[in-house]
């Protein structure tokens, strides 16, 4: 969604494809980022004495006192510790993620669906580079993966074994003859961190280096295929261990009394999305006296709308990241297509989206065909639409909670908010942990919002198992209230999901 405009420079989807999240760092944190990535990726080993600053600061090629930030900031994160004295220097200190006592809480940054699309992410790069190295590796490339291998085997500390599965991957991409490939393991390796080797047993490591040893004997023998699936498969097994230590981590709400059935809990989530219905009804009907006035230029009409548009935002802040009004075509005198749309970043003031709106524009948004538009508009009802990628705006992955709004018995456009699924999973897995099983909430698609099980995250697709079809709800006659169905969604125990 975004703010009406024609001839835009940069769409806000387009700015945020650019900038990432669009936050910027000063030097000292991309160089305090970049050794942290190095210690967390074992290419520093742990206990390791770092260069001294004159010679770090070279070669990073920054100043000495911006060096000396980074130092100190990374000192306050632990990855590094200062001895004074004979013997004295910086030294990496690796995280010691395996000790039971040291709960990984740096996973609380992640979302379960953060984890998920980092899975398809790292499956899409090591599973490509795996199979383009079983076409292009020469043999001397294929027996440096074996050594590789053998050095994976016996590294015998979690900072060495870090190291040698993350030389692995970078390896096998460059068998792949990919330097872009190899960037990008390096990258995601970052990204991840030391998180892949949470709670890793001996066992589980002598496995992890089995999996390694099947691709190298799979890429000597010039089978993509075989050598693709393998590196997929490694990839989903780090995946489901990430998303069972994360929901482990969630509290469990409080309750007194038996457990909740899943009605209950399921009563409980779709109560979040009927307050938001509550906050766009102003919103619809301030949109409503403007876009019905004779006079739409009037200057007191677009700061009402705002105002109200921003009460919403204020109201269901840390669950609702956007809000606004959608006009119908040719509804506004000003454009054909016109839409008010406002957005909150992780903090700030709210933002105004920008969206293309010239129907000759490559770009062009025509939310005349979106879901949360198309369903108000033919059946005169409420809606919730997603779980989907808004890659048209802000290229989050959103719920989208829609409202009609019709004027002399004209249907006039949408007045809708969105959710993002990452801050409506924060509300819902201490929910969804007070059942007496993992369960899944499932949209009436049979797509997954949210799961207490790793066996499931949001985005997949599940089968419906014989759920009975709601009640459809007859369209409205123009111009009277619109009925106010239920939200069909599925709280189902994981355990009965294929």
């Amino acid at each position: 969604m975004g703010h009406a405009t024609l001839g835009v420079g940069l769409t806000t989807a387009t700015a945020r494809t650019i900038l990432g999240s669009g936050q910027t760092t000063g030097r000292a944190e991309q160089a305090a980022q970049r050794i942290g990535e190095a210690i967390r990726l074992g290419l520093i080993l742990d206990g390791e004495r770092l260069p001294s600053e004159v010679q770090l600061s070279e070669q990073l090629g920054i100043a000495t006192v911006t060096l000396r930030e980074a130092l100190a900031t990374l000192r306050e994160q632990g990855l590094i510790v200062t001895r004074r004295g004979r013997g004295g220097g910086t030294f990496a200190r690796a995280p010691q993620v395996e000790l039971p006592d040291s709960p990984p809480w740096r996973l609380l940054d992640f979302s379960t669906h953060d984890i998920r699309e980092l899975g398809d992410h790292r499956a899409a790069i090591s599973g490509m580079a795996a199979q383009l190295a079983a076409q292009r590796a020469l043999p001397e490339e294929i027996a440096n993966l074996y050594r590789q291998v053998e050095r994976l085997r016996a590294a015998t500390t979690v900072s060495h074994r870090r190291r040698a599965d993350t030389q692995f991957t970078i390896e096998v991409a460059a068998a792949a003859q990919s330097s872009r490939l190899a960037r990008e393991e390096l990258a995601l390796r970052a990204e991840v961190g030391d998180l892949l080797w949470l709670e890793r047993s001996d066992a589980d490591h002598k496995a992890s280096a089995r999996s390694r040893a099947e691709l190298v004997d799979a890429i000597r023998r010039s089978d993509p295929q075989r050598s693709r699936e393998l590196a997929e498969h490694h990839v989903a097994a780090d995946t489901r261990r990430l998303l069972a230590a994360r929901l482990e981590l969630d509290p469990v709400a409080t309750m007194r009394g038996r457990p909740p059935s899943r009605r209950e809990v399921l009563n409980r989530i779709t109560a979040q999305f009927e307050q938001i219905f509550v906050s766009l009804e102003p919103l619809a009907a301030a949109f409503a006296e403007l876009a019905g006035d004779a006079d739409k230029t009037r200057p007191e009409g677009l700061p009402k709308l705002r105002e109200i548009i921003f009460e919403v935002l204020n109201t269901h802040h840390g669950l609702v990241t956007g809000a606004g009004a959608i006009a119908a075509p040719d509804t506004m005198p000003t454009s054909r297509y016109w839409l008010e749309w406002w957005w909150t970043r992780t903090s700030g003031e709210p933002e105004a989206l920008r969206v293309n709106l010239d129907p000759a524009a490559p770009d062009f948004f025509d939310y005349t065909s979106a879901d949360w538009y198309l369903t108000p508009m033919r059946n005169s009802t409420r809606h919730v639409a997603g779980p989907y990628v808004d890659y048209a705006c802000t290229n989050e992955y959103a719920l989208t909670v829609a409202v009609p709004v019709t004027i002399h018995d004209r249907f006039a456009g949408v007045a809708a908010a969105d959710v993002l699924v990452s801050s409506l999973e924060r509300r819902l897995l201490p929910a969804l942990r007070t059942l007496s099983e993992p369960a899944v909430l499932l949209n009436s698609g049979g797509r997954v919002i949210a799961s207490s099980s790793p066996r499931f995250a949001s985005g997949m697709r599940v089968p419906l198992p014989g759920t009975p079809a709601p009640a459809k709800t007859p369209r409205n006659p123009p111009g009277r209230t619109a009925t106010r169905p239920p939200i069909d969604w599925h709280l189902l125990p994981a355990s009965g999901i294929r």
